[in-house]
C-alpha cells in the first residue's frame, strides 16, 4: 500500500509551502487563559491515547495551562471529530488524532474529513505497524501467510475497525498481496489485541509498542513491519519489503481545531507543539514509545495531509465494497 512517510515528504511539503506567502501573525498574549480540552476520538488504552497523554504533559508546560484529555469513542473517530468541528473556534477545544481521520469518508461512512478542520500541527510519526498473528498460526512469515491465504481464501480472520485505518490496511493487503481474507470488525487497537488473544481473529495490524510484551513472551508472532525500510527504533524487525511484499504503512499524529479559529491562536498552539517536538527530554520518552517526534506547521501539515488523501483515494471503492 503506497504511503508517503513524513521522513520522505518533508522536502516535498517544504517546496509546496514556499510558493505560498508566509504571513507572521502576532499571537494574542492572553491565549491561553484557561484549560484546553483535547478530544481523543478513540477508546482509552491505545496508541493514540498514550501518545496524546504523554505529549500533553509537555505541551501544557509550554502553554502554561492544563490540557484535559477527553476520550470520545465511536464511529471510527467521527463522533469525537464532530464534537471538535462544532465547538466554538476559540482555541479551547482541540483534536488529537492521526491519519485515520481521512478513512471514514473514503469508506462512505461519514461526511466529515480532515479538511473540515484547521490543522494546527503534525507532532509525530509512528512507522512501527506490524502484522501480528498468534503463536499457533500455520504461518510464521509473510511468504507462508500469503501461500496459506491463497490456498484458503476467506479463511483468515483479519481483525479491524470498519471505517478505520485497520479497515484500510485490510483491503489494501488483499489488493496488493492478491489474497482474500474475512475482515471482522472487532474495534480499535485494544479490542483487536483482546480478540487475537482470545482466538476470535487470526491476524491484526498493530503498533509494535502495544504488543511488545506479547512478542517477547512468544504468545504473538510478527510477520513483519509494514514498511519499505527498517525502523531504527526496532532495527531487528524485518520488513515486509525484505520478504518480497510491497506493503508500506505509517501513521502521522496531529492537532487540529475548528475552522475559523483565529490565526494567532493557531500559531501560539502550533509553536508550543514545535517546542515539545524539539525538547530532548520528550524525544527520549518518545523513542521509548517507538514514535518519532516530527513537526509540521499548519501550512506544511495541511499540504502533507492533502498528499496522503490523494494516495488513499485509490482504495475508496475497496473500502466501500464495490
Amino acid at each position: 500500500m503506497p504511503q508517503t512517510s513524513l521522513r520522505t515528504a518533508l522536502g516535498l511539503v517544504a517546496a509546496l509551502c514556499m510558493s505560498a506567502a508566509a504571513t507572521h501573525v502576532q499571537a494574542d498574549d492572553s491565549y491561553p487563559n484557561k484549560a484546553i480540552q483535547v478530544v481523543l476520538p478513540i477508546a482509552p488504552g491505545g496508541d493514540t491515547d498514550v501518545n496524546a497523554r504523554v505529549f500533553n504533559r509537555y505541551l501544557e508546560k509550554e502553554l502554561g495551562k492544563p490540557l484535559v484529555a477527553v476520550n470520545v469513542d465511536g464511529g471510527g473517530g467521527t463522533i469525537g471529530m464532530r464534537r471538535v468541528m462544532s465547538a466554538k473556534p476559540d482555541g479551547y477545544t482541540a483534536l488529537f488524532f492521526h491519519g485515520e481521520a481521512m478513512v471514514p469518508k473514503l469508506a462512505g461512512l461519514s461526511d466529515i474529513d480532515i479538511d473540515d478542520f484547521q490543522l494546527v500541527a503534525v507532532a509525530m510519526e509512528d512507522d512501527t505497524t506490524i502484522l501480528v498473528t498468534g503463536k499457533d498460526a500455520p504461518y510464521k512469515d509473510m511468504k507462508s501467510f500469503v501461500d496459506y491465504a491463497k490456498a484458503n481464501p476467506g479463511k483468515t480472520r483479519f481483525g479491524m475497525l470498519t471505517g478505520g485505518y485497520p479497515h484500510l490496511v485490510g483491503v489494501a493487503l488483499e489488493e496488493e498481496l492478491g489474497v482474500k481474507m474475512n475482515l471482522i470488525d472487532v474495534g480499535g487497537n485494544t479490542a483487536k489485541i483482546v480478540a487475537l488473544r482470545g482466538g476470535r481473529v487470526d491476524l491484526i495490524n498493530v503498533q509494535y509498542n502495544l504488543v511488545r510484551d506479547y512478542l517477547k513472551a512468544g504468545s504473538f508472532i510478527s510477520l513483519g513491519l509494514l514498511s519499505d525500510q527498517r525502523n531504527p527504533l526496532i532495527a531487528d524487525e524485518p520488513t515486509t519489503a525484505e520478504q518480497g511484499f510491497l506493503a508500506s504503512f505509517s501513521k502521522f499524529f496531529f492537532f487540529a481545531m475548528p475552522k475559523q479559529t483565529p490565526p494567532d491562536v493557531v500559531e501560539t498552539f502550533s509553536a508550543a507543539v514545535k517546542r515539545v517536538v524539539d525538547n530532548p527530554e520528550y524525544q527520549t520518552e518518545a523513542r521509548k514509545m517507538l514514535v518519532t517526534p516530527t513537526y509540521l506547521g499548519p501550512e506544511e501539515g495541511a499540504a502533507f495531509a492533502k498528499a496522503q488523501q490523494q494516495t488513499l483515494q485509490q482504495y475508496q471503492s475497496l473500502l466501500r465494497g464495490q
